[in-house]
């Protein structure tokens, strides 16, 4: 469980819109982010005052996923905001937009999400000492030597998590064809949406979670095991989700992951699953 203070995020946030300018980007206060930006300010206040009277109130269900975007957001501007670049400016271009809650996405306006899927976990993997490039496919980590292209895909639904496995498989494979033999392909399939769309607190302990991210990675496996590719190493399910249960904090976020190997033990898997370890994130594979 990761836990924070809704005064500490404001705080670590105040340069985030200085940040957008220096990139070029206008900060819109009515985008996705900026619009949790208001409810984690929101929290903050009841939560201030809650602290001074004794009497606390309520936040709503659907307020706690903006918040938990809101820490994203400090992930991503700690992670990026000494490395400039092209590929990162033209990411959060796109990962700004999109409706309010991922209950409100369609197949028009999921783009956001799905862009800043990419750069959060990118985010979440340089503040944790990776090495991490915003770059095709999706992200690309080098660890020990060996470079892993990542595609990262977040489906909508149970119903689209086999074919967002098999797109990235195939993302994979058009961009190893394209660099230097001994680089591996990783896919990254966050579940956060299947299993909450914003609308839901999570009130299990963390080894319930991952039970239930392991037992939507076990529908996979047979068709896993079937790909014919050694230079695809892993596949990793990952989900992140607001969480309730802590002693003085604002916000618990819940998250897992879990990694599956694929037909050919390597090199890259065994470094993979060292980068997991490395990270310190909950696991299993």
């Amino acid at each position: 469980m990761d836990t924070f203070r809704y005064s500490d995020l404001l705080l670590r946030l105040e340069g985030f819109d200085p940040w957008l300018s220096s990139l070029g980007i206008t900060p819109h206060p009515n985008d996705r982010i900026h619009a949790a930006f208001k409810i984690l300010r929101k929290a903050e206040e009841v939560s201030r005052r809650g602290r001074e009277t004794g009497v606390y109130t309520n936040i709503q269900a659907g307020d706690w996923f903006p918040i938990v975007e809101s820490l994203e957001a400090c992930d991503v501007f700690s992670a990026f905001q000494t490395e400039p670049s092209p590929a990162i400016t033209a990411a959060l271009k796109r990962a700004l937009s999109g409706p309010a809650h991922p209950i409100g996405e369609s197949p028009k306006n999921r783009d956001g999400r799905n862009i800043w899927y990419e750069l959060a976990l990118g985010a979440q993997w340089k503040l944790r000492g990776a090495r991490v490039v915003v770059a095709e496919p999706d992200l690309q980590l080098i660890k020990d030597g060996i470079t892993f292209l990542v595609a990262c895909k977040r489906p909508a639904k149970e119903q689209s998590i086999h074919a967002n496995i098999r797109d990235a498989v195939e993302q994979l494979q058009d961009n190893l064809d394209k660099v230097p033999q001994g680089a591996f392909g990783v896919a990254a399939i966050n579940t956060s949406c299947v299993f909450n769309r914003g609308d839901k607190v999570f009130s299990g302990n963390l080894n319930t979670l991952g039970t239930l991210l392991e037992k939507e990675l076990d529908k996979h496996r047979r068709y896993l095991l079937s790909v014919h590719d050694p230079r695809i190493c892993c596949v990793m399910f990952d989900v992140a989700t607001p969480s309730v249960g802590g002693q003085n904090v604002d916000l618990l976020r819940a998250s897992y992951t879990v990694a599956q190997e694929l037909k050919y033990p390597s090199i890259g898997s065994k470094t993979f699953r060292a980068h997991l370890r490395d990270i310190g994130s909950q696991h299993k594979y």
